[in-house]
């Protein structure tokens, strides 16, 4: 069996800039599609985090697959000034619910960057310690709530307030009035009181 591999790595964005902040940027949604299409039957996994004009980037897998899929992306004309940050034989997978990730910079990069002492998201600054911070946040971030039911943790009272996303708590009140009102509709059907 060949070793098992993380290879992160950061890049300039070659791909257009687009002024539309909602979504995935067109050129990243491409990635993303190839990524997912192709990385599963390679058992190739991990993260892509863009933002700034860059990406940052942690692929998983057999040593030889991580390694030619790196050299294509070296020569792929969306990237350029790839620079590898890190590249080490692992005992296990961080990213393996998904074939690969995506998260673009939000208010939980954007603070754990700041817990950090950077000011803006530019991965070629980042040494050992903010890639291991940033990994764990990028990790935390896309797979707290896809874990099957029976594996999903509670979240840490202490994280709570900076994960929950108070634009969602109107939509949280409509919901929880509406399972009320379904409630209360349901007990009104079963005494026969509608």
């Amino acid at each position: 069996m060949s070793q098992l591999i993380q290879l992160v790595y950061a890049s300039k964005s070659r791909l257009p800039a687009t002024s539309d902040q909602a979504g995935v940027e067109p050129g990243i949604a491409r990635i993303l599609t190839q990524s997912r299409r192709n990385n599963p039957g390679k058992s190739i996994g991990g993260v892509l985090c863009y933002g700034n004009g860059f990406f940052f980037q942690c692929l998983e897998g057999e040593r030889e697959i991580v390694e030619a899929l790196y050299e294509r992306i070296q020569s792929d004309d969306r990237h350029e000034d790839v620079r590898t940050l890190r590249h080490r034989e692992i005992k296990e997978r961080s990213f393996n619910l998904w074939a690969m990730k995506y998260l673009s910079l939000d208010r939980r990069v954007n603070a754990e960057l700041k817990n950090l002492g950077l000011s803006r998201f530019e991965p070629f600054e980042f040494n050992d310690e903010c890639i291991d911070k940033m990994l764990a946040r990028l990790k935390e971030a896309t797979e707290v709530h896809r874990q099957p039911a029976g594996n999903r943790r509670e979240p840490d009272p202490a994280q709570r307030v900076e994960t929950e996303d108070p634009d969602k708590a109107p939509l949280l009140l409509l919901g929880a009035g509406a399972l009320l009102f379904g409630l209360a509709a349901a007990t009104m059907l079963a005494f026969g009181i509608f």
